[in-house]
């Protein structure tokens, strides 16, 4: 029987700051320029195939530390939400978002113990998913709104800068052993 490993903390910090002044722990900065968002998140969704292929895949540097497994989950989930979002931005005025916590979603899915080739595949597609939409949107779009179940508001535009940051970032936690934030 497999165990779970202890539980993490879950994220206190409401991480749509990096909007405003960017973020200094990884060096992203907002840019309103959809085509190097697209670039950028691309390349971060493309780094995970090397990043989910060692043996350590599985291994969190620290009892309260994901994974790379789970990062990759996580990050998963979130070109999975982007899509969901941008798509229910572009049906409905100012849609509300349901909250969601990716601390939760990983226990309650065991993403620890996820197979690396199948989410290696399952990034792969959510990003060929997100790059499909971005492809379609119109100028005109970037600024239809959407917000959270907390009220944070976004836009088509800022959504995008939230999850291609979110994305990157954990790329580099991965890349360096950190812990999420």
């Amino acid at each position: 029987m497999e165990l779970q490993p202890p539980s993490i903390p879950g994220e206190s910090r409401d991480w749509t700051f990096v909007l405003e002044g960017g973020c200094s722990e990884c060096g992203w900065e907002p840019t309103p320029d959809v085509g190097r968002l697209r670039e950028a998140l691309q390349r971060a969704l493309g780094a995970w195939p090397a990043l989910l292929a060692g043996p350590d895949a599985a291994v969190r540097p620290a009892p309260t530390v994901w994974s790379p497994i789970e990062y990759g989950s996580h990050v998963r989930d979130m070109a999975r939400l982007l899509g969901l979002r941008v798509a229910s931005m572009l049906e409905a005025d100012d849609p509300q978002f349901a909250n969601w916590d990716g601390d939760v979603a990983n226990v309650v899915r065991r993403d620890w113990a996820a197979e690396p080739a199948a989410l290696i595949r399952d990034i792969a597609r959510a990003g060929e998913e997100v790059a499909a939409q971005l492809d379609r949107l119109r100028p005109g779009d970037l600024g239809r709104r959407g917000h959270r179940g907390d009220g944070v508001p976004f836009t088509v535009l800022s959504l995008l800068q939230f999850v291609e940051h979110d994305i990157s970032h954990h790329v580099a936690d991965v890349r360096r052993g950190s812990s999420p934030g």
